[in-house]
């Protein structure tokens, strides 16, 4: 879903929209979408503590709106492929911050399927048109200040897993991102008279299977996964922009970024096959347990 949006997302920029304006529109619109479900469905969930806004505007404010500003900010320095190997540096700041933080244990598949991710970016960069391009320092600082904020969303997410819901989070943070940007850019700026009914169905796409959706399932993840892994998987998404962008909008899709797609999956699938064997190690080893237990009985 992330890859599909960053398609639209070029889609739009084309059509002289300033990133401001998605941003406005992305973030506000899931924060109303979120609210007005959870209204309806679950009202019990919108009861917050108030000793957590500080939390939850933390988590909008700076794993939200500095994530997809700073992105912004980087494309208008770099090229898109440059911010993207950049940007998807947040997996390996989330391995070492797991690992200086107790709370992953480094593994030798992590390190070779971050290698093989990382490696994989790097050729999908540099085999697309023009490669890495208007390279310059003000655009890789806020390239990686758009990692960073991603890696914040991801930790500082998963510390309210256990005290709220998902949905909870998502909504607040939604809203605490959508109020800064509305401050930044405020609505009586926008011009409202270029938004015609399509747009406004791209904007809806953008705030639900762009946003909404993506951003929930990678919560729910983490349920399941260390963050470290639900990042390192999260790598899909320039692959799938790439072949979306080929079929869509008309890319070229040169040798070296399929070699370097195929690096980015074989990192993804060497983690499902890490803890699958992890998984059946630990079961066996109980089972083992057992056995021996009940033999001595």
């Amino acid at each position: 879903m992330w890859g599909f949006s960053g398609v639209v997302t070029k889609f739009l920029l084309r059509r002289q929209m300033s990133p401001d304006e998605l941003l406005v529109f992305r973030t506000l619109l899931a924060a109303i979408i979120l609210l007005v479900w959870l209204g309806i469905s679950s009202p019990h969930l919108l009861r917050i503590r108030r000793t957590d806004l500080p939390y939850f505007a933390l988590l909008g404010g700076i794993g939200l709106v500095i994530n997809q500003g700073a992105y912004y900010l980087a494309l208008s320095r770099v090229s898109v492929g440059y911010a993207l190997l950049i940007q998807y540096l947040a997996p390996v700041f989330l391995m070492i911050y797991g690992v200086l933080s107790k709370t992953e244990r480094m593994t030798r598949g992590k390190v070779i399927a971050a290698s093989l991710s990382v490696s994989g970016s790097f050729l999908m960069v540099l085999g697309q048109e023009g490669g890495i391009t208007r390279v310059s320092l003000s655009g890789t600082l806020f390239a990686l200040g758009s990692a960073l904020g991603f890696s914040f969303y991801v930790a500082y997410g998963n510390k309210g897993v256990g005290r709220y819901d998902l949905r909870t989070i998502m909504t607040y943070a939604f809203l605490s991102a959508g109020l800064i940007w509305i401050t930044i850019r405020p609505l009586w700026t926008l011009p409202w008279g270029n938004y015609d009914f399509p747009t406004w169905g791209f904007f809806l796409y953008l705030a639900t299977v762009a946003t909404v959706f993506p951003f929930g399932l990678f919560l729910v993840s983490l349920r399941y996964l260390e963050p470290s892994r639900s990042s390192l998987t999260s790598m899909l998404e320039p692959v799938v922009a790439a072949i979306v962008a080929w079929l869509w909008l008309g890319e070229t899709l040169e040798s070296w970024q399929i070699v370097g797609g195929a690096g980015v999956l074989s990192g993804i699938l060497l983690l499902q096959f890490e803890s699958f064997y992890t998984a059946k190690r630990k079961r066996d080893y109980e089972t083992d347990e057992n056995n021996e237990i009940n033999g001595t009985d």
